[in-house]
């Protein structure tokens, strides 16, 4: 052996030696030393690639994979290294250009697979990750990564027997693999089964208490359980802010001595800035900001714009995507952006970023929107909401954040634009009741209350629409479920989803009367359902979730449609259906009743939320206390 090879060698193992006792930067100078006497040794510079890469040092690592592919243009490690250099830096379609470059190169090489796969899958191509996923597993059968997004995939697109039977085969392989359980248990919520789902879960947290993104999931599926307590869910909250981010130091600096007159700047952090139900009501608010008392940034945690992106991209004055970034690299980009109020828009929903605001990111921190309960942290300040959706006195008890009740209440809804016309819904078949909401609110005591609805009301028929209706284990479900209640199939229209907006809208013309579900009401289709003329019946309960529909109909004067019990929700849903037939004017005035009502009125919502952000703003400075709260 040369003694050339000797020294690179033995540079090698030290830097492997450094790299195992985590002093990292001293071992990035023993390979940077190696290839600056080596720099034709392509290994040198790629080991020096993934070392920096992995300590955040982006350009560094793009630069050793470019030295190397100047002296190999077709080296697959090279490729594949500076694909992930520069997508981690969002320049997304070099790296896809480099992923299929280095599968041209090398077929069969599995990491290429993975990266374009997820690169596919965070562009909105899931057909084309399923395809690369799928090619994963095909040279690594064993492969969690390409397992679990693979499942994923399968159950957002409302595969759920196909998601089902492959979760069977991987757990089989690693019965205790925690992100094929929690997506197992996606499955089960997503049609129509959340006991099943949150004992999944249950078990997943005993399994792997330090697991934040599980024990959220748990949280979110404890809103959709049949009766919610709310004592029970606000110290399983409690316990997941002690779990995963209670010894987490957090501090912030005032960043301006405090100016009455001066501009707050709001920050908006959210992984649902993108088509999502979320848009239909962040949109009129980012709109509607007055531009001279407030600056408005957004932090999307999207890895790419789409349309809807690219609307709320242009109301808002700053716009940083934060896909990718870690918690701590978001919570200095909000502080250093001076931000004044930041606001939580996802709770404990998926890809939430909830450590940023247990590390205290801005002086007043506030949760809205996009998840139906508390957040469970103590430095989240305040909550937005109404006296309807939260009444003042018990409500308050369950919540870590002090509630914010805004006079219009809490929701502000912007129609789409080139919404269908109104039709009459009545057919020669008889009332046509319906729900589009996500099967995961629809409990066996929801479908009980509903078949009594049908037997009661001679010929009516039940229209059902959602993200998994299309699937055939969920549509014999759900046949059986109604079975069981004594209504024949022939009873029931389980219709796919509709990917267009116009189209979904149009299909609320064949409904004569909306059925909201419950405990877990609906919120966007409730809107929608109004929107388009649909008279609405909801059953209102004691914790937010089960109170949001009653919050949107006193809102728009249609108080006639809350009941206060399953008796009275089967008698106003029989009322409305004598009453509604296919009077158009009726649902026109409906329309009309929407289009003026506080739910629509975005100038008024976002000066009342404007005056409780100035309040908070105010009062962290020592300012008098409250922002609006009961």
């Amino acid at each position: 052996m040369s003694t050339e090879r000797r020294t690179s060698r033995a540079a090698r193992k030290r830097a492997a030696a450094l790299v195992k006792k985590k002093k990292l930067a001293e071992a990035a100078n023993v390979y940077m030393a190696l290839c600056r006497d080596n720099p034709d040794d392509a290994d040198a510079w790629l080991d020096l690639a993934g070392l920096v890469r992995g300590m955040g040092r982006l350009q560094e690592s793009e630069h050793c994979a470019r030295h190397v592919l100047s002296l190999q243009p077709d080296n697959c490690r090279a490729l594949l290294e500076y694909g992930v250099s520069v997508y981690r830096q969002g320049r997304h379609e070099q790296a896809v250009s480099a992923y299929r470059r280095a599968i041209q190169a090398c077929p069969e090489f599995v990491e290429a697979h993975y990266c374009l796969a997820t690169a596919m899958l965070e562009s909105g191509h899931a057909d084309a990750a399923e395809v690369h996923y799928r090619r994963v597993l095909e040279y690594s059968p064993g492969h969690m990564g390409a397992l679990n997004n693979l499942s994923a995939i399968l159950t957002d697109q409302g595969r759920i027997e196909e998601a089902l039977k492959f979760l069977d085969g991987a757990l089989a392989q690693a019965p205790h693999e925690y992100h094929l359980l929690v997506n197992q248990a996606r499955c089960y919520l997503h049609m129509g089964d959340a006991e099943r789902a949150a004992c999944i879960l249950r078990g997943v947290v005993e399994r792997h208490p330090g697991s934040r993104t599980a024990h959220s999931r748990l949280l979110l599926c404890l809103n959709y359980l049949d009766s919610p307590d709310p004592r029970q869910i606000f110290a399983e909250h409690i316990r997941w802010r002690e779990l995963h981010v209670a010894a987490r130091p957090c501090s912030v600096d005032r960043r301006v001595p405090f100016d009455a007159g001066g501009k707050i700047r709001i920050g908006y952090l959210s992984p649902d800035l993108r088509s999502h139900p979320v848009a239909c009501f962040i949109e009129p608010v980012l709109a509607g900001h007055d531009r001279e008392r407030f600056h408005v940034t957004a932090y999307a945690d999207i890895p790419a714009m789409d349309d809807v992106s690219l609307r709320l991209k242009e109301k808002c004055d700053s716009w940083c995507q934060v896909a990718g970034m870690s918690d701590d690299q978001i919570l200095d980009k909000v502080r250093s952006d001076g931000i004044d109020i930041l606001v939580d828009l996802a709770g404990h929903t998926a890809h939430n970023r909830l450590p940023v605001f247990a590390r205290r990111a801005a002086l007043v921190q506030i949760t809205y929107l996009g998840y139906p309960n508390t957040t469970g942290l103590e430095e989240m300040d305040y909550r937005i909401t109404d006296d309807v959706a939260d009444p003042p006195g018990d409500s308050d008890r369950y919540y870590a954040e002090k509630l914010i009740r805004l006079p219009t209440g809490f929701l502000c809804y912007q129609p789409p634009e080139g919404s269908p016309e109104i039709r009459g819904a009545g057919r020669s078949g008889g009332i046509v009741f319906g729900s589009f909401n996500n099967l995961a609110k629809m409990t066996e005591r929801v479908v009980s209350v509903w078949a009594r609805i049908l037997r009661e009301v001679d010929g009516s028929r039940l229209l059902i629409k959602s993200k998994a209706t299309s699937d055939s284990l969920v549509a014999r479900r759900l046949k059986k479920l109604f079975a069981d209640q004594g209504i024949e199939e022939e009873r029931l229209d389980i219709i796919a989803p509709i990917e267009s907006t116009k189209g979904h809208l149009e299909a609320y013309n064949l409904v004569d009367v909306a059925l909201d579900t419950f405990p877990y009401n609906g919120t966007t289709t409730t809107c929608e359902a109004l929107w388009m003329g649909v008279p609405v019946v909801t059953l209102v309960g004691e914790v937010h979730a089960s109170r949001v529909g009653a919050s949107l109909l006193s809102r728009v004067g249609f108080s006639k449609g809350i009941a206060s019990s399953e008796d009275e929700y089967v008698s106003i849903a029989k009322g409305l259906a004598t009453a509604t037939g296919s009077d158009v004017e009726a649902r026109l005035l409906l329309r009309e009743a929407m289009q003026n009502s506080p739910v629509c009125k975005t100038d008024l919502f976002v000066r009342y939320l404007e005056d409780a952000y100035r309040k908070a703003w105010m009062a962290s400075y020592g300012g008098r206390s409250g922002a609006g709260g009961a």
